[in-house]
């Protein structure tokens, strides 16, 4: 499987789950936004479908529904119903959340952390938004022009070459108060920990 040669420069990428790639090429799924023809229950074709469609939020009525006239995030939520109906141990996202609504993104990101820890799935996300894999990735990437950057989940060296997630303002904010808090990846925790001081005060 050759999926470093075809990534784009300046790019994050996060990896979930089993990290080893060596695979054969029938093992793997690349979820992404592309064409296909026909209705959703004849590109699903499996008994399974309506489970798999609730699974990426969609109903049963997506069943009857030309993918032509399905949005982009639609397409891609088949696509997923499709890699997840197939059990695929490889699923490789390409700029999945790029459609999402913000709500959206909060269950893919549990979606996907129980593909990653339940189901022993390896999970690749191909994102411009370093948030939305800060705290579901086991490992991050940054291609840059021919150079690859490869940091681990608590490895703040990413913060050289992108943006700031939100997580990472408010951890410096927490900082200025006077609240240590550079051990939580997630605003869940870090709340519950902010909470408990409050509380000891």
């Amino acid at each position: 499987m050759r999926i470093i040669t075809k990534l784009e420069p300046g790019k994050i990428y996060g990896l979930m789950g089993n990290i080893s790639l060596s695979t054969n090429n029938n093992n793997y799924f690349i979820i992404n936004s592309y064409k296909f023809k026909g209705i959703v229950k004849e590109y699903l074709n499996s008994s399974k479908a309506p489970m798999a469609l609730k699974m990426v939020m969609l109903n049963e009525t997506y069943l009857e529904k030309e993918i032509a006239n399905l949005s982009p995030s639609e397409i891609k939520k088949v696509v997923l119903a499709k890699a997840l109906i197939e059990n695929k141990d490889y699923l490789i996202f390409d700029y999945f959340d790029k459609d999402l609504t913000t709500e959206e993104k909060k269950e893919f990101k549990l979606l996907f952390k129980r593909l990653a820890s339940i189901y022993q799935k390896t999970i690749i996300l191909f994102t411009n938004e370093l948030s939305f894999i800060w705290d579901i990735s086991s490992s991050i990437i940054y291609l840059e022009n021919e150079n690859l950057h490869i940091f681990s989940k608590k490895d703040y060296g990413i913060l050289k070459y992108v943006e700031n997630p939100p997580i990472i303002e408010f951890i410096n904010l927490m900082r200025e108060k006077g609240i240590v808090c550079d051990n939580y990846q997630n605003t869940a925790d870090l709340l519950k920990a902010i909470y408990r001081i409050k509380e000891q005060k």
